[in-house]
């Protein structure tokens, strides 16, 4: 017993490092020694300095959007729930997930103590934050797919993507199939997690890590989240898909400032380029997908026709316009959270004091 407790911390703070480390190689790979191969720093950073005040109004204003769509998912799934636990919630989330390196665990964890501090029952906010990983993960997998057949339509060379979109398509499909049999019924979601459970048994067997519960999990997620999905989806679909492109618009505007958008780039073709390149966050390398996500997107924009110093400016400004605000955003969400709840203590404390 005693090992074990000790053990688990050890290898938890080893991981910590081992992605740090991991995180710090693949920035410096993609920064420092693959994009100044194909594309110029001066240049880029020329056309950057070049932007005129409207454009950065602009790229302003696209970025509060983003940032203001964001906590509406959460309102979706908690009726009632204030805007402004949604903020707090969701933005301290998407901070921790972003800046820790493996951060995922800690930001669900962190969105639970978050809402039971705004007075969310356990078991709504279970519902919650799982539901919008569902549909989190449903739309980062469709929307390749559903890009590609865009740009199928309007006739542009989708080589290298098409087969890539028909895999995503199928994973989605029966993903779909999945949840609904997890909603439907309990005894649908034993099923399921029986059969989920022998290869995940073989895959940590090989990581040496104990498997998790898969039929605990789904039957969990089945009590706490059918009577919601089934009341709710049709808005936690409209919120998560404007939270999850919200970034586009800013990246949109990253790249009109240039001149490279609506020139000689189509709309269809920057959503193809940002659905391509963030499905790589469900591979994360890096928090944020800095670099990996980066390097596809570059790739991408070049692929489309832009040339490689305005692909890597446009590149460059959607960071800064978008997720950097956006983490800054996250540590006032954790201090707004904090005041909320010192003032909640502070009331409590003088209600006892005056009985």
């Amino acid at each position: 017993m005693t090992s074990t407790s000790e053990g688990s911390p050890r290898r938890s703070r080893k991981g910590t490092v081992v992605a740090a480390v991991v995180s710090v190689a693949v920035l410096a790979a993609v920064f420092f020694f693959l994009f100044p191969k194909f594309a110029d720093y001066g240049a880029a950073f020329e056309q950057i300095l070049a932007m005129s005040p409207w454009w950065i109004a602009a790229l302003v204003a696209a970025s509060l959007v983003n940032i203001v769509v964001y906590p509406l998912t959460e309102i979706a799934a908690i009726p009632g729930l204030s805007y402004r636990a949604a903020f707090a919630s969701r933005q301290s989330a998407f901070t921790i997930s972003n800046v820790i390196p493996g951060g995922g665990a800690v930001a669900v964890a962190t969105q639970y103590a978050i809402l039971a501090g705004y007075r969310v029952p356990p078991a709504v906010a279970a519902a919650a934050v799982s539901a919008d990983g569902a549909w989190t993960y449903l739309i980062t997998l469709a929307a390749p797919s559903i890009a590609v057949g865009l740009l199928l339509m309007a006739g542009d060379s989708t080589s290298g993507f098409t087969a890539a979109a028909v895999v995503g398509l199928a994973v989605v499909v029966v993903s779909v199939a999945a949840i609904v049999m997890v909603l439907r019924s309990e005894a649908g979601a034993r099923r399921l997690g029986g059969w989920l459970q022998r290869p995940a048994d073989r895959i940590f067997a090989l990581l040496k890590r104990t498997p998790p519960d898969a039929t605990a999990a789904l039957v969990q997620f089945h009590l706490h989240a059918s009577e919601m999905v089934g009341e709710r989806w049709r808005s936690l679909t409209v919120t998560n898909v404007a939270a999850q492109f919200a970034p586009v618009l800013v990246l949109g505007t990253a790249l009109a400032a240039p001149g490279v958008f609506p020139s000689r780039l189509t709309v269809v073709e920057v959503f193809a380029a940002y659905s391509i390149a963030l499905l790589l966050t469900m591979f994360p390398l890096t928090p944020g997908g800095l670099g990996t996500v980066d390097a596809a997107l570059v790739a991408l924009l070049v692929g489309f026709g832009v040339d490689s110093s305005t692909a890597l400016a446009a590149d460059l400004i959607w960071r800064v316009a978008w997720f950097v605000p956006q983490l800054v955003v996250g540590l006032g969400a954790l201090a707004v959270y904090r005041w909320d709840r010192h003032r909640a203590d502070r009331r409590k404390g003088g209600d006892r004091s005056s009985s």
